[in-house]
């Protein structure tokens, strides 16, 4: 196969459970993508394959930095395809690896990926599969969510899954991160699995939530937390880095974000 439409292939780079993927080279627009081509149990089947198209059209809409853009849900002479942003880097399993990752990076990533769920969730569409291999890191230190709104299509048991099973699956994937382990069966404090971690994450980790935006404010407090504590370390080893910007309001920074999260949770619910 030498091209899909306008889109150049370049190389097979795997296979998932939309199909076989590609990437290849936008001809109209100079960009580099990933083209998905879904097996022919849905190619063969009119109504199964009008139905994928229409899931993923109306995952075109949404648009976050931590999500991975889906750009067209097309047509081939018959051929049905997505043409997908292209994410370089390596899934989250693979960065965990059994081992757990810095706090502060493991912090930084759960409020990544509990932005774009909260964006997601607003649209009205959830992931519904979320798991360490429908994230990738990029280079960068980015995380993108691969696959949003195409749960039914990328899940074994065929169901869209909903916003309470995202929330969910977001909690254990911060636990895993934080002690290189997914949680299993009565949840447990991480401090319990890495003794080196901050107290501050078990109230997070035992915490049932509503709402991703709640869980993401709640995490950035946390992470303000570790700054004061890394200022305080800066000052006991003869003061703050020359040029380094002070961390002082990382205290008022955690209260305010907690306040702005129960408002937002309040407006949510009205409005919803």
């Amino acid at each position: 196969m030498d091209s899909i439409a306008h889109y150049k292939i370049l190389e097979r780079v795997g296979e998932s459970r939309l199909g076989e993927v590609f990437r290849a080279r936008d001809t109209r627009l100079g960009r580099t993508v990933a083209i998905k081509v879904p097996p022919d149990a849905v190619q063969k089947n009119p109504a199964r394959r009008d139905a994928l198209l229409a899931d993923a059209r109306a995952a075109m809409a949404l648009s976050h930095p931590n999500i991975a853009l889906l750009y067209e849900a097309g047509d081939d002479n018959g051929l049905a395809f997505l043409a997908c942003e292209f994410v370089p880097g390596d899934p989250l399993d693979r960065v965990i690896a059994g081992r757990p990752l810095n706090p502060r990076r493991a912090i930084d990533l759960t409020v990544q990926i509990a932005d774009a769920l909260a964006d997601a969730h607003a649209a009205e569409m959830a992931h519904g599969n979320l798991t360490p291999e429908a994230i990738v890191v990029t280079p960068k230190g980015s995380a993108k969510i691969l696959d949003v709104g195409l749960a039914r299509w990328t899940r074994a048991d065929g169901l869209s899954g909903d916003e309470a099973g995202d929330i969910r699956a977001l909690e254990r994937l911060f636990v895993e991160m934080l002690t290189g382990r997914p949680p299993s069966g009565d949840r447990v404090a991480p401090t319990i699995l890495n003794k080196s971690l901050p107290a501050e994450v078990d109230a997070v980790a035992l915490k049932d939530y509503q709402l991703a935006v709640t869980f993401a404010a709640d995490v950035r407090a946390v992470g303000a937390i570790l700054e004061v504590r890394a200022e305080a370390a800066d000052k006991s080893r003869g003061g703050p880095i020359p040029g380094k910007p002070s961390r002082s309001k990382a205290p008022w920074i955690a209260v305010t974000l907690a306040i702005v999260a129960a408002i937002i949770a309040a407006v949510w619910r009205w409005v919803r």
